[in-house]
């Protein structure tokens, strides 16, 4: 038995120590070619720019924490390196290089340092030209901050983001229009908006919609490009820059400048997207109950009280038993998709970029929705070594379900949702819609019933071609379009209206073709140390528009909403043609003394057909000067200035924005004498108008500081307009009601800050963008014949008044609410022969101290100017991680908040905010809430006044943009190059002391800044996204 059991364990004794050997055998095998394969790296590292070797370049093995440094003559070497290990090097000022290991023992590398900011190439005025080299001020956005914010129009992209740019939202609708202001606002009558220049087109910016219902604006123009396209936008800001394009560049000009070919391999790029949107805020209402409550105590406080209107009141009512809170019937979590696609590359001699886009977005309001297609095809071609030929073509469809939500009236469908009684029920005993009940319409039947619809298709083209004579000469000629088609259908049906079969509809269809034609020589050469460009050139431009429409009333059907069914037929005015044109000759010569001395003078001469003869050409020059002082003997062993220079601009600019027929004078047709159809006069001519004219003078310094890790830009400007265009009242025995004249003058100046810092430049990557902007206006000039009282009146809020701002709001002060009858010592009365006020009424300012509130006691309540505005960046990265945070804010502006006027005042059966439940209700208490008061007798609500102005300061988390890209390793074996994860949040958080739905927002697209009247409210958005790369 025991020798039987022995041999056996010999046998697995022998098998073990055998596998024991073989196993030994491979490890030192596998360490042998292991070590046979790791080799020594050594080589050297010098600067791209000096060819001077750099000593202290960090050199490491990526992914551990092994690595050298390089010596005093900028060499290295690391042992032990596998073939196919990365190495990065890198080294403070210069870009990051990693490079994979061959078999190559030597290895010399060369780094770059990091771009100045200051040496980039920006877009001006009939080309480009490196930022260090501008006399100018120039704001400019890049397409990576563009595609960080994943707006979808161009305009909400410079928010918060360009200094002296400022940006404000009329309406949170998609689509929804936007006001625009660079350095303040400097026209009383003939616009304030920038021009807007695509790939060299002077595009159509003002809102061509005319089916606005009660908004007191139309959609936005810029929504029509896809911000997926654009590659820059700069802004001109200064007369140095802005004077080549002289007459439309009074407020500014915005460059828009698209994503072109380059030469390589095709790059395809697939961008898809979802999100959602939700309201950032929801207004406090009163309940059913607590409604009923303030009912009872409006017909109480009547000086003589009535019985209720039982029908009101009656809980048991099937149309009056409701407890609707009707924003949270109107209000939802709206869904949003889109696609983009671009194919951009091209060879040496043909370049293309084809890119096409599809947008469906609804908005937070029920029933309201934005689709979008858009498409751009741009090529270069390089026929010759001297001729080149290139195209930039766009199309886009958009239909826009819109809303009307802004405005006073009952038609507003953000009034009546905050004041429509929560009693008020949803549907009639018979199961359809209550959609009109005591002066309130339902809000669900405005948005699911009534009708505005826009459908738009928009073409915007440009085709040049360009002849190379000479190395430092050469000419180039373009054609360019947009035209835009558009067409508007508007219906409010009989259900929503009190009238039985009273039902309204409205078309209109208009076309807008804007072409024009520019040729111009470009002259560009280095001699040694002197450099000399000029250009002169002439364009062409023409502006032509038709409308047709009609409106109808009394339609046999809701049903049925074409204007051919419509009872009664109106409107006729709508129908009309308008057109105008410009030819314009303009230059330009810069020169600079090797980089440190610049100097450039530009002059546009403009002559346009809405003026007369006599003045229809205006002159707009303007000459800048540059210093780069870092250059300077002083200055150049200096290790931490690496930039500065000091410039300084004066120049002029002009705005023919008024009626293409102004200086001649318009007639109406339609106009009937003695039963036969005629026309009659109805804008008196005035032949001696002429342009404004903005003179502007800008000092700026740009420094660029520690190996360009900290950069600084600083203007301060002061702009004087002059000649402005108004529209001023005469008698109406002359058979008119105003002329236009040249009167008055508007000052802006300000001061604008930027800076760029990069804090961390290793793997951890952190750079910061902060802009701060502050903007003074007043007027300075008003003809005293205008004058009442020292001002003029600008609509309902505000006045225009000699060293005040545009923007100025003028009502009573209120102080409060009186808590007994007794309080009111001196018996003040509401006008000459009014009532005493009483416990419960408003305190008024009583400015002249004659115990009686009436105009006389109106005074300044408010301003809508920042003191300053802003935004701040950061961005952080970690290998394959981003982070961007964006920060956008507005200090000082007040808002006059009419729609909190609307949600307090009760006049007849307004439901209110729950600030109300803090109402005066006797003698004795006190609070600023005063007693509610059927039809509001004493204007305790209803006049303009203080109460109802508010601090709209704010401060915004505005973007928040979290980005992976997946490694390469990863993705390549999927056929992609790219793979980028993406998760997106806008308008997330806002700070304010504002009680509105949003502190940005205006309800006005003119000069009555500051007034929200119940705007379409903003949205909080979160967007996940994939970006594909092939």
């Amino acid at each position: 038995m025991n020798k039987k059991n022995t041999k056996p364990q010999i046998k697995l004794r022998g098998q073990s120590f055998l596998l024991k050997s073989v196993l030994v055998g491979l490890l030192f095998l596998i360490s042998s070619i292991s070590y046979t394969q790791e080799i020594a790296i050594s080589g050297t590292v010098t600067n791209v720019a000096t060819g001077e070797p750099l000593v202290g370049v960090n050199v490491i093995l990526k992914d551990s924490s092994r690595g050298v440094t390089t010596d005093l003559d900028g060499n290295y070497s690391i042992n032990q390196v596998t073939p196919g290990t990365v190495l990065s090097f890198s080294f403070l000022g210069f870009e990051r290089k990693e490079i994979t290991v061959s078999s190559e023992t030597t290895l010399n590398v060369v780094l770059s340092p990091i771009a100045n900011e200051l040496d980039e190439l920006v877009i001006v005025g009939y080309g480009t030209k490196k930022k260090r080299n501008l006399t100018g001020s120039i704001a400019s956005v890049g397409s990576e901050e563009i595609e960080q914010t994943n707006q979808q129009d161009a305009v909400s992209v410079l928010q918060g983001r360009a200094a002296g740019v400022q940006v404000t939202s009329n309406s949170g609708a998609p689509g929804g229009a936007m006001t625009i202001r660079v350095r303040g606002n400097s026209s009383l009558n003939s616009g304030n908006d920038p021009l807007y220049v695509v790939d060299g087109v002077p595009i159509e910016s003002n809102s061509l919609s005319s089916l606005n219902g009660s908004e007191n604006f139309g959609l936005n123009p810029l929504a029509d490009i896809n911000p997926g396209d654009i590659e820059s936008i700069e802004v001109l800001k200064d007369a140095a820059s802005t004077a080549i394009y002289g007459s439309r560049a009074a407020n500014g000009v915005v460059l828009i400048t698209t994503k072109r070919g380059k030469e390589g391999k095709a790059q395809i790029n697939l961008n898809v997207f979802t999100g959602v949107s939700e309201i950032s805020r929801k207004l406090s209402v009163l309940n059913a109950s607590q409604y009923r409550e303030v009912i009872l105590d409006s017909y109480r406080n009547m000086a003589n009280p009535v019985e209720p209107i039982f029908s009101v009141l009656d809980s048991l009512s099937p149309i009056n038993n409701g407890d609707v809170d009707w924003q949270d019937e109107l209000l939802r979590i709206a869904p949003q998709y889109k696609i983009d696609l671009s194919v951009r590359g091209g060879s040496e001699n043909v370049k293309y970029s084809w890119s096409s886009s599809f947008l469906d977005q609804d908005g937070v309001i029920i029933n309201n929705n934005y689709k979008r297609v858009t498409s751009r095809l741009n090529v270069d071609f390089n026929a010759t070594d001297k001729l080149k030929f290139g195209q930039s073509i766009s199309y886009t469809n958009a239909i826009n379900n819109r809303i009307n939500a802004g405005g006073s009236g009952n038609l507003s469908l953000v009034r009546e949702l905050l004041i429509r009684p929560p009693t008020y029920s949803m549907y009639l005993p018979d199961g359809s819609l209550n959609g009109y009940q005591f002066g309130k319409r339902n809000p669900v039947g405005l948005a699911e019933l009534a009708t505005h619809l826009n459908k738009s298709n928009r073409i915007i083209g440009n085709e040049y071609a360009e002849y190379q004579f000479t190395d430092y000469l050469k000419i180039r000629s373009n054609v360019n379009l947009d035209f835009v088609s558009m067409k508007e259908d508007e219906f409010i049906p009989s259900i929503l209206d009190y009238r039985p079969g009273y039902n309204t509809g409205s078309v209109r269809s208009l076309t807008n073709l804007t072409w024009g034609n520019e040729t111009y020589l470009t002259f560009d050469k280095q001699l040694t140390d002197h450099h000399l460009a000029a250009l002169a050139g002439f364009s062409f431009q023409n502006w032509k528009n038709e409308q047709t429409g009609l409106d109808g009333m009394f339609f046999p059907s809701d049903n049925l909403t074409t204007l051919n069914g419509a009872g009664t037929i109106s409107g006729q005015e709508a129908n009309f043609i308008t057109e105008h044109s410009m030819l314009s000759y303009f230059g330009r010569v810069s020169y600079d003394y090797k980089g440190k001395y610049l100097a450039e003078v530009n002059l546009r001469a403009d002559g346009s057909s809405r003026f007369g003869a006599d003045n229809r050409f205006g002159y707009f020059p303007s000459a800048s000067v540059g210093w780069r002082f870092s250059d300077e003997k002083f200055l150049q062993d200096n290790a931490v200035i690496n930039d500065a220079k000091l410039r300084f601009s004066a120049g002029q600019t002009g705005n023919e924005a008024i009626g293409n027929y102004t200086s001649q004078g318009e007639f109406a047709v339609g106009v009937n004498y003695l039963d036969y159809s005629g026309a009659a006069p109805t804008v008196m001519p005035n032949a001696g108008l002429t342009w404004e004219t903005t003179t502007q003078y800008d000092a700026g310094l740009d420094i660029s500081l520690w190996n360009n890790r900290v950069s600084l830009t600083a203007d301060y400007y002061v702009k004087l307009t002059e000649d402005l265009l108004y529209n001023v009242p005469i008698p109406r025995t002359t058979g008119f009601s105003f002329i236009t004249q040249n009167i008055g003058s508007i000052e802006n100046k300000g001061i604008e800050f930027t800076l760029t810092t990069r804090n961390f430049v290793g793997d951890f990557k952190w750079d910061t963008n902060f802009n701060i902007s502050s903007n003074s206006n007043k007027v300075t000039d008003l003809p005293d014949e205008l004058l009442t009282n020292g001002y003029i009146q600008n609509g309902q809020y505000h006045i225009l008044k000699e060293g005040l701002p545009i923007g100025t709001f003028y009502g009573y002060k209120f102080n409060g609410v009186y808590s007994r009858d007794e309080d009111n010592v001196n018996a003040v009365t509401n006008g000459a022969q009014g009532a005493v006020f009483q416990g419960g009424d408003p305190i008024w300012e009583d400015v002249n101290g004659d115990n009686i509130i009436d105009v006389n006691d109106r005074q300044i309540i408010g301003d809508a100017t920042p003191d300053f505005f802003g935004g701040i960046t950061n961005n952080f990265s970690y290998k394959n991680i981003s982070l961007s945070v964006f920060f956008q804010f507005s200090y000082g502006n007040d808002i006059y908040s009419e729609i909190n006027h609307q949600r307090n005042s009760v006049v007849r059966y307004n439901n209110l905010s729950t600030d109300a439940l803090d109402r005066w209700r006797e003698q004795g208490d006190v609070t600023d809430f005063p007693r509610p008061l059927r039809d509001d007798p004493l204007e305790s609500d209803s006049r303009i006044q203080s109460r109802w102005v508010e601090d709209g300061s704010y401060i915004k988390l505005k973007n928040i943009n979290l980005n992976y890209s997946f490694p390469e390793a990863l993705i390549s074996r999927l056929g992609l190059s790219k793979l980028d994860a993406y998760i997106t949040g806008s308008n997330l958080i806002t700070w304010t002391k504002y009680t509105g739905f949003d502190p940005d927002v205006n309800s006005y697209s003119g000069l009555r800044a500051g007034v929200d009247e119940g705007s379409y409210p903003q949205s909080r958005t979160v967007i996940l996204g994939l970006n594909f790369g092939f």
